[in-house]
């Protein structure tokens, strides 16, 4: 990763955070003596945030090491990891965790195609315990606005656990689809099944082929669903922030990533219903279909010893 040679181009690496000045401009970030990236301090004279945009054509760079990470970023900047709260791009969050997030050196992502740059806004820890305060007034946040992020988080909860419980039956409905498409007829319901039944029977398991890949999808997705790093970064923010009730700037996107995450939820569970019952359903018509069968087939051999027995008596 790029460690070394990054430095502020305005030459203030030796000047803390708290005592740089807001940005009037972009400050370039060089490496040997190239532009890779900018940062604007403290935008809009918020004391703990730090900006940076990387352009484009700096993802083209074909050299693995000499791409950007955020803790690249950081340290051109002169900031240690321990000293970020949290960060964010695109429709990724990440909290700094004092240091420890893996996700700080990991590779940036190129902007999306109708951005020529990707922008990385930073949050950093206020070394103030007095200015900490007062932001926490100034971003005092309603009961109600917790109890609704609470309540938000609660219904996705409840949404997963439906979907596991769905999955579970999912599992079963699977493995009695594949026993049911692989049972075969007794030798005695060969002898006696009326071909009809036996063809209706057939085409009745037939429908297997096309339900049970549907049913491994949904199975795999349910499975994978709260392993999802959106995910898991939501419950980090729960547990950190909206448990304690400790105010976070971004408070309304996390509600807005929230939103999302249930609707998906919604979304997958809905699905998920869909091709259960539709399983079943085929499943119930194998069913009918083998017992139709068995039922006549029984009777055609009671029928065919009567009428042996009826020959014999003749005889």
């Amino acid at each position: 990763m790029v460690r070394e040679g990054l430095a502020l181009a305005s030459g203030r690496c030796g000047v803390r955070f708290s005592e740089r000045a807001p940005s009037n401009d972009w400050a370039a970030l060089e490496h040997l003596g190239e532009q890779v990236a900018e940062a604007w301090f403290k935008p809009a004279g918020e004391p703990f945030r730090l900006v940076f945009r990387v352009p484009r054509n700096r993802f083209e760079v074909v050299d693995i090491s000499q791409q950007l990470t955020v803790e690249d970023l950081l340290t051109a900047a002169a900031i240690a990891n321990e000293q970020v709260e949290s960060w964010r791009f695109g429709d990724e969050f990440h909290l700094g965790m004092d240091g420890s997030n893996p996700e700080l050196q990991r590779i940036l992502p190129p902007p999306p195609p109708d951005e020529s740059h990707l922008t990385v806004q930073v949050r950093l820890k206020p070394s103030d315990p007095t200015a900490a305060a007062d932001e926490t007034d100034v971003q005092a946040v309603p009961l109600d606005k917790w109890q609704a992020l609470e309540a938000l988080w609660r219904s996705i909860l409840g949404l997963e656990t439906s979907i596991d419980t769905l999955r579970l039956s999912m599992e079963s409905l699977r493995i009695e689809m594949e026993a049911a498409f692989k049972k075969s007829l007794t030798v005695e319901d060969k002898i006696h099944a009326l071909q009809a039944d036996v063809l209706q029977w057939t085409k009745a398991k037939s429908r297997i082929h096309y339900a049970l890949p549907k049913l491994r999808e949904y199975i795999h997705r349910a499975t994978w669903a709260q392993g999802l790093p959106e995910r898991k970064r939501l419950e980090e923010i729960v547990e950190n922030y909206i448990g304690p009730r400790i105010p976070l700037p971004e408070m309304d996107e996390v509600r807005a990533q929230m939103g999302h995450l249930q609707k998906d939820r919604q979304v997958l569970f809905a699905q998920g219903n869909s091709v259960y019952q539709e399983g079943r359903g085929i499943l119930g018509d194998i069913q009918r279909a083998l017992s139709t069968l068995q039922r006549n087939a029984a009777d055609r051999a009671r029928q065919k010893r009567s009428a042996g027995r009826e020959k014999g008596k003749h005889l």
